[in-house]
């Protein structure tokens, strides 16, 4: 079982607006394919549940990340019914690693120190 993380950002203007990293456990060996198994898995399952259909019709039709994070459990298993799509795309869970909104955005590499001369 691979451990795929995959970072979703949102940004508005200059402001991260949301950002979550999830770690996907499954068979596939590369993030896109790890992407259509989940997209596959969450699409069945929309088709295929009440409580899926549901989920779809709240999440005004636009079902993404932030959606799916409402369930799964703390240790990456989801819903039963949504788990059992899962499993059938070769997807033993998907964790919430870190969920960040409404953050000022700095660049990565800026310095952080500043040497006095002497």
């Amino acid at each position: 079982m691979n451990k795929i993380r995959i970072c979703f950002i949102r940004i508005d203007g200059t402001q991260v607006d949301a950002l979550r990293v999830i770690e996907i456990a499954t068979v596939a060996e590369t993030k896109e394919d790890a992407l259509q198994r989940l997209s596959r898995a969450v699409g069945q399952w929309i088709q295929s549940t009440n409580e899926g259909r549901r989920a779809w019709t709240e999440s005004s039709e636009d079902f993404n990340v932030g959606d799916l994070a409402e369930f799964l459990s703390r240790t990456g298993k989801a819903k039963a019914a949504l788990q059992r799509f899962f499993e059938k795309e070769g997807i033993s869970r998907v964790k919430d690693l870190f969920v960040l909104t409404n953050a000022g955005q700095e660049n990565y590499d800026r310095v952080l120190a500043r040497l006095e001369e002497k």
